[in-house]
């Protein structure tokens, strides 16, 4: 039975959850970009919490500002945006739904008028974003948007559709400020102070192309920061086979997650906006606590554990953890020592939620493979390991753990397999940090390690001390060795 509005009411018989609202009266007050299977799982499920329970009783435009495959969309809209989420606990147990919450679709490469004209519309009193950190055309190096991008150089210089989010963003602020229309902008990601960046870059961006609407902007735009989480990986074929066969439903557009979510979202709106927190958000005056615990702990150990566990042979990250070696070092040590470095975070205890994250690793009916975890590497780790590391360095905490995380990503780059093959590298950076493996020094300092911790000759002294290690003895023995050194 392919799902559609024409067959929730058999698919409810089947005893899956469905939509009860009414979805032929949603109209839509949230325009997001960013149609991925994250925002799937995560915001629009919150969404459709709220309007299951009458919290919240409009829908969700959703805007890709990028090509996508026309076939998912095409599959999407022939069932009627409606999709199937699965949430899996490491126990064992399932949860179907069916969400509800999209309205419509627009790429704004083939439709920019109509992307043009939701973002201005004034019924849209929330824009929201789930992007890449390269989709906010932003560089962490200069802390500025990036001039040299050559789609923030088209945005800026031609009368064309725009073709960067950000371009898209303020060109909709321009014409929502000749109406006088507010509107709450909203990140929804996995970059650190999201909302901060976001709001840095359409100032900079308006301040060249649209000066006149500066001081509009400052008292009408609202961007909160947000801290998201829930471990989404990609679909694939056997879960759309899997849904067939043990829900006897077709979804080609389904997906699935843990069961865990979390959102915490910054209280600062400029329009009306749902009440989150009736979904089980979080709202709070600083995200920002919340956000470091997350970053550090759980994408920082994401991190950690991928470079030793692929070199060791694991694919899949729930048998990486269970490897009592790498467990014992994430959990005991590597969690433990960047724990240290985290503020007070309210209601949290932070100890039980280094468990928390062992135990959602270890889920094995999420498929997350150790290689989407180890991409991408000096994107990811400049935040979430470089920066505790120095904190921790500078109050002389013990990072020992942590020093012997960097020297295993750095060994990643130099490490062949038994039959010669090096490493799969997937970097903006691999060129530079290929050619500086053997150097910890340039290394780092190409990382992102900041210029005190790179001159500080007993770190890089304990950095050449594991990458010897590493290949004299190994990956196995050096963690072996590490840990009974440790727990002595």
């Amino acid at each position: 039975m392919i799902i559609s509005d024409s067959t929730l009411s058999e698919i409810r018989k089947l005893g899956i959850s469905i939509p009860e609202y009414s979805r032929k009266d949603l109209s839509p007050s949230i325009a997001h970009i960013g149609l991925g299977h994250f925002h799937r799982s995560h915001f629009l499920t919150y969404i459709d919490e709220l309007l299951r329970n009458g919290f919240y009783h409009n829908g969700v435009f959703e805007i890709d500002i990028i090509p996508v495959f026309d076939d998912f969309i095409n599959k999407l809209r022939r069932q009627d945006y409606l999709y199937s989420v699965l949430s899996l606990s490491p126990e064992g147990s399932q949860s179907l739904r069916i969400n509800g919450p999209i309205v419509g679709y627009a790429n704004q490469s083939s439709e920019p008028e109509k992307v043009g004209r939701l973002l201005s519309d004034e019924q849209i009193k929330l824009i929201t974003l789930t992007i890449t950190e390269k989709g906010y055309c932003y560089r962490d190096d200069i802390g500025n948007l990036d001039w040299d991008n050559p789609g923030i150089q088209h945005d800026l210089e031609t009368k064309e559709h725009a073709v960067t989010a950000i371009g898209c963003i303020a060109d909709a602020l321009f014409l929502r400020a000749e109406r006088n229309l507010p509107v709450t902008i909203m990140s929804c990601d996995n970059v650190p102070e999201n909302g901060i960046m976001l709001r840095k870059c359409i100032m900079q961006f308006c301040r060249k192309k649209y000066p006149d609407i500066i001081t509009w902007l400052e008292e009408n735009i609202s961007f909160p920061c947000t801290m998201v989480d829930r471990i989404t990986p990609g679909t694939s074929s056997d879960d759309v086979r899997m849904l067939e066969e043990r829900y006897r439903i077709t979804d080609n557009c389904p997906v699935h997650c843990e069961s865990f979510m979390q959102w915490i979202i910054e209280d600062d709106f400029r329009t009306p906006v749902p009440d989150f927190a009736e979904a089980g958000a979080l709202v709070v005056k600083d995200v920002k606590p919340y956000e470091l615990m997350k970053i550090r702990l759980l994408n920082g150990s994401h991190s950690a554990l991928s470079y030793p566990a692929y070199m060791l042979g694991y694919t899949m990250v729930d048998k990486a953890i269970s490897d009592s070696d790498i467990r014992k070092f994430i959990r005991n040590h590597y969690m433990n020592e960047i724990a240290a470095t985290l503020p007070n975070v309210s209601g949290v205890c932070i100890s039980q939620y280094a468990d928390e994250l062992i135990e959602r690793f270890s889920n094995p009916y999420i498929a997350d493979k150790v290689l989407r975890l180890a991409s991408d590497g000096s994107k990811k780790i400049s935040n979430a390991i470089l920066r505790p590391l120095e904190e921790g360095y500078k109050a002389r905490l013990d990072m020992s753990a942590v020093i012997l995380a960097l020297s295993l990503w750095e060994y990643y780059f130099i490490y062949t397999d038994d039959n010669g093959n090096h490493m799969p590298l997937d970097d903006p950076k691999s060129n530079e940090l290929v050619s500086a493996a053997d150097n910890p020094s340039g290394f780092l300092r190409i990382a992102g390690l900041s210029e005190e911790c790179v001159n500080d000759a007993r770190l890089i002294a304990e950095v050449k001390r594991n990458l010897t290690l590493l290949k004299e003895r190994g990956v196995r023995k050096v963690l072996e060795d590490f840990l009974s050194k440790a727990e002595k």
